[in-house]
């Protein structure tokens, strides 16, 4: 199965689960009628932060990534809108050791660092919860080790980084359990930056009226 499988397998599985621990339906909040309203209460527009944690994967190589985000939601009755940045440490590796005759050969690569800068868009299919969709750009930091160790001359160490960009897209749900606080569960998907995505929950804080 291919990133962008995995992921919307993940995904699939959590957002009936985080609809059904929606407060909105689980407290018999108010339906479909609800947006039949003049004015709807605007509990997701605003600022907010909040941090995340999740796994992500690259080719063969796979880890636990973690960090916080920033965002601005707008709000037009059904509809949430709005920008988000986030930044991530990461550690999606992999590290493999061979044994050849007269030496010892050992190399390592990882995902250390991530960063996006996204666009959101969603509908809110109950009051207190969102679906959206996400794109923007991405920033990506790897780097790889290698060695060799021969026996009796010592070992031979090398090291490499790089830094790529790209674009990044992904689908989210996301549910507003206070008017403080909601929680989300998202997955993204990098483009231009080989077989890479990572599936991972957040949670976020109102900040300000």
């Amino acid at each position: 199965m291919g990133t962008f499988g995995r992921g919307i397998a993940a995904l699939a599985v959590l957002t009936g689960a985080a609809a059904m621990a929606s407060p909105a339906v689980a407290d018999g909040g108010p339906g479909p009628a609800y947006f039949d309203q003049p004015y709807l209460p605007s509990i997701w527009q605003g600022l907010y932060g909040g941090v995340h944690l999740g796994w992500g994967w690259s080719g063969d190589a796979d880890g636990i990534v973690g960090g916080g985000q920033v965002g601005y939601n707008w709000q037009s009755r059904q509809f949430v809108y709005g920008l988000e940045a986030d930044a991530s440490a990461a550690d999606i590796g992999i590290s493999e050791t061979f044994v050849v005759p007269g030496a010892v050969l050992s190399a390592s690569a990882s995902i250390d660092w991530l960063a996006t800068f996204r666009g959101r868009a969603g509908i809110l299919v109950q009051p207190n919860l969102l679906v959206y969709g996400t794109a923007g750009l991405a920033v990506v930091h790897a780097q790889a080790h290698g060695s060799v160790t021969t026996f009796g001359f010592g070992q031979i160490s090398a090291s490499a980084s790089d830094t790529g960009t790209g674009l990044v897209y992904g689908i989210g749900v996301e549910s507003m359990w206070t008017e403080r606080m909601s929680v989300r569960l998202e997955y993204l998907g990098f483009s231009e930056l080989g077989d890479f995505g990572i599936v991972r929950a957040g949670l976020n804080f109102k900040i300000g009226p």
